[in-house]
């Protein structure tokens, strides 16, 4: 069966798409790349240091280029992220296997020659997490979760 060139076996199933976004930032008293090597943002594992919902972080593939894959754990669900982008102070993930098709990007943005600002932007599609109600909840938890990642990620560039 073929559907406008495409068989039925590598069509897509629709799914209705209503992403999500959450940017959390936090500023601080260093340069960028100052900024960015405190927070790990050469380790691939980096984040385990402060984001406290995971509980364990394997590199599976690479050390953080684009294709590296990661396996963190979510309390005890195993969740694999893979590089999909990366810049000298930024990487962006993917979380394929899940059904809300998950992304997040950490980078570090200079501010001016000895300012900088942490970003952390998530995106996901919200209808496989359920109801409004349940909206409301994962943005919620998510929001107060990676607000206290960036804020902890921060006190580690400014420290003396």
């Amino acid at each position: 069966l073929m559907l406008g060139g495409v068989t039925a076996a590598n069509a897509q199933t629709p799914q209705p798409a209503d992403w999500t976004i959450l940017t959390l930032t936090a500023n601080t008293n260093r340069p960028a790349d100052v900024t960015w090597d405190r927070i790990g943002g050469h380790d691939w594992c980096g984040i385990l240091r402060f984001l406290d919902r995971l509980t364990g972080c394997t590199i599976n593939s690479g050390k953080g280029e684009l294709g590296s894959v990661r396996t963190v754990m979510v309390g005890t669900t195993p969740t694999v992220e893979i590089a999909v982008a990366r810049t000298p102070l930024s990487y962006t993930y993917a979380q394929p296997y899940t059904p809300i098709f998950y992304h997040g990007t950490m980078a570090v943005e200079p501010v001016d020659a000895t300012h900088s600002r942490i970003v952390y932007t998530l995106m996901w599609n919200q209808p496989p997490v359920g109801d409004a109600a349940a909206h409301t909840a994962a943005r919620e938890a998510r929001h107060k979760s990676f607000q206290a990642a960036v804020d902890k990620m921060a006190a580690a560039a400014n420290s003396p």
